[in-house]
C-alpha cells in the first residue's frame, strides 16, 4: 500500500487536491490545494493540462523522499469509458512522470462521495455543476443514472437550476407576462436590461461554470420570498431523487445515500427537499456529505479501486 497519496477531485467548478501520509493513526493530510477545473467536458485539454500540474505542484509533487511509495486518485467527471480513465491517467502521468501509470488510479468523481463518508456499498449523489447517480452493492455489481454533461443532462444541477431560470424567464416574455422578482433577480445578476437579452447572452457566453453560479441567485430568491425559485429548486430536487431511484431498483438498494455537492450542500432548499422527499420513492439512509470529497481518495487508497 502507499506511504504518500495525492488525492484528486476534479470538478466542473475547481479541481481540489490532497496530499497524506499514512500514519499509526491513519491518514494526516499534509497539504491541500485547489485550482481551476480540469474537467474535459468544461475546458481544452491544454487548459486541463496545465491545471493537474498546478495543482500536484501545489501539493509538493517530487519533494518526496525516495523511502515513500506514492500514488495518486483521481476522481473526475467526464470519466465515462476506459478509454476516459486512460488519457486522464496520461495526463497525470505526464505531470507527474516520477509515478508509474500503475499507481495513477482514475475513477468517475461520484464515487469519491460514497467513499468519503466511508462506505463501499450504497448510492452516492453529486448535485454540483453537473449531476450524477452512482452506486454499488455487496458484490461490487455497479449501477448509474445521469452524469451526461450538461448538453444531454446534468438534470437537477446548478446548470440546470440556471437553464430553467433562464427558460422560465423567456416564457413568461413570450406570454407577455410582468416579470417578476426571479425573473429580475437572472436579469440583474446577468447585467441585462430585458428578458430577451438572455437570447443572445445565453447563446454567445456559453460557459458552464459562469452560468452555473446563476444558480446562487435564484436559491437566494428562494430564501427571499420568491415561490418560483423555491418550486424551481424543488424541481432540481426531485430531478436528483428520480436518478437516485433508478440506482437503487438497478442494485435492489434502498440506501444508504450520500449526496454531495455545492447545490446540495450550499441550497437549504435542495437539499431539504432532497431528504424529506426520498422516503415517499422508498429510499432510506440519506445522508448530506460533511466533508470535501476529495477525502474519499484516501478511503479508495485502503480498498484498491479500479482503474
Amino acid at each position: 500500500m502507499p506511504t504518500t497519496v495525492f488525492g484528486l477531485d476534479i470538478g466542473g467548478t475547481s479541481t481540489q487536491g490532497i496530499r497524506a501520509q499514512r500514519s499509526q493513526d491513519g491518514w494526516r493530510v499534509l497539504r491541500e490545494a485547489k485550482v481551476g477545473s480540469a474537467n474535459l467536458q468544461n475546458v481544452s485539454t491544454e487548459q486541463a493540462r496545465g491545471e493537474i500540474r498546478a495543482v500536484l505542484a501545489e501539493l509538493g509533487m517530487g519533494t518526496t523522499g525516495p523511502q515513500d511509495s506514492v500514488s495518486v486518485i483521481a476522481g473526475s467527471g467526464g470519466v465515462d469509458t476506459l478509454a476516459d480513465q486512460d488519457r486522464l491517467r496520461e495526463m497525470i502521468h505526464s505531470a507527474a512522470p516520477e509515478v508509474s501509470t500503475d499507481l495513477i488510479h482514475v475513477v468517475h468523481d461520484s464515487r469519491l462521495i460514497l467513499a468519503a463518508h466511508g462506505l463501499d456499498v450504497g448510492v452516492s449523489v453529486i448535485a454540483g455543476t453537473g449531476s450524477v447517480a452512482w452506486g454499488s452493492d455487496a458484490t461490487g455489481r455497479e449501477a448509474r443514472a445521469g452524469g451526461w454533461g450538461h448538453l444531454l443532462g446534468d438534470e437537477g444541477s446548478s446548470w440546470w437550476v440556471a437553464r430553467e431560470a433562464v427558460r422560465r424567464a423567456l416564457e413568461r416574455a413570450d406570454r407577455q407576462e410582468e416579470a417578476d422578482e426571479l425573473d429580475l433577480a437572472v436579469l440583474q445578476a446577468r447585467g441585462l436590461e430585458t428578458r430577451a437579452d438572455l437570447i443572445a447572452d445565453f447563446h454567445t457566453h456559453p460557459d458552464r461554470t459562469g452560468w452555473s453560479e446563476l444558480a446562487t441567485v435564484v436559491d437566494r430568491s428562494a430564501g427571499q420570498g420568491s415561490q418560483a425559485a423555491v418550486e424551481l429548486l424543488t424541481a432540481a430536487a426531485d430531478q436528483l431523487l428520480t436518478m437516485t431511484q433508478r440506482v437503487c431498483q438497478s442494485l435492489d438498494l434502498t440506501g444508504p445515500v450520500v449526496a454531495g455537492g455545492g447545490l446540495i450542500q450550499h441550497s437549504g432548499t435542495v437539499r431539504d427537499r432532497f431528504v424529506t422527499r426520498a422516503g415517499a420513492r422508498g429510499i432510506e439512509g440519506v445522508h448530506v456529505l460533511d466533508v470535501a470529497p476529495v477525502m474519499g481518495t484516501l478511503h479508495l487508497a485502503d480498498h484498491a479501486p479500479n482503474g
